[in-house]
């Protein structure tokens, strides 16, 4: 999977990163690669369930939701819920790539130092080094909180979301520190946004008369 960074001029991506902390790039790789990609996160990916709870951030894979009672899982769902109104949590799926499946060509390729290159050129900061990865899906009703990740020196989240409206919630949405929106970004097909970890943003719920899941893969650079 090519990376088309030649496309994309670093001197102005640098400036707009140096004013607002984040940018945002379209057409990363061809469209018939993020097509492929689309599809293996639609189609080819074992997801988990990711959710905070009552003892913190939990993971249930998909053998343990099958066995668990219906009540168990919502009340676990529940309690997501109830932690959101005061503070961090986050209900989605998620899974984390494994260098062996159906997303390969394109983790292989942001796990290379070619993709952490790209990002240094584009932002202007040196050193990157990847220290997560994972593939997320959000679906109607799903959330994350407004937080901040001041670990990281970058973050980024790469977009593969088809046909996505605005009012079906979804957005990157990045908070001024009297708690107003400064900007947000739509789910859209093979965009990538690059943001300093110390932003305070959250996802906007997902409506429940969204017409697909939100689909993206997601990391952060120390």
């Amino acid at each position: 999977m090519h990376l088309l960074s030649a496309q994309f001029d670093p001197a102005g991506y640098q400036s707009r990163f140096a004013r607002h902390g984040r940018i945002r790039l379209e057409g990363a790789i061809s469209a018939d690669d993020a097509q492929s990609v689309h599809h293996a996160l639609e189609q080819q990916t074992p997801w988990e369930l990711h959710l905070v709870g009552q003892n913190g951030p939990e993971v249930i894979n998909r053998h343990e939701l099958n066995r668990l009672p219906e009540s168990d899982i919502q009340n676990r769902l529940q309690e997501a819920a109830e932690l959101a109104q005061t503070g961090l949590s986050y209900l989605r799926l998620g899974y984390t790539p494994t260098g062996d499946d159906a997303l390969t060509p394109l983790s292989s390729r942001i796990r290379s130092a070619e993709f952490a290159a790209f990002c240094e050129a584009l932002t202007g900061l040196s050193g990157l080094e990847l220290h997560s990865l994972a593939a997320v899906c959000y679906r109607p009703g799903d959330f994350f909180t407004r937080h901040t990740d001041a670990a990281a020196r970058l973050c980024f989240e790469w977009n593969f979301t088809e046909g996505w409206r605005p009012d079906w919630g979804g957005q990157v949405l990045f908070h001024s520190p009297s708690g107003d929106i400064e900007g947000g970004i739509l789910p859209r097909l093979n965009d990538l946004a690059l943001y300093a970890g110390d932003q305070p943003r959250s996802i906007a719920s997902i409506a429940p008369y969204a017409g697909g899941p939100r689909f993206s893969l997601t990391g952060r650079f120390a």
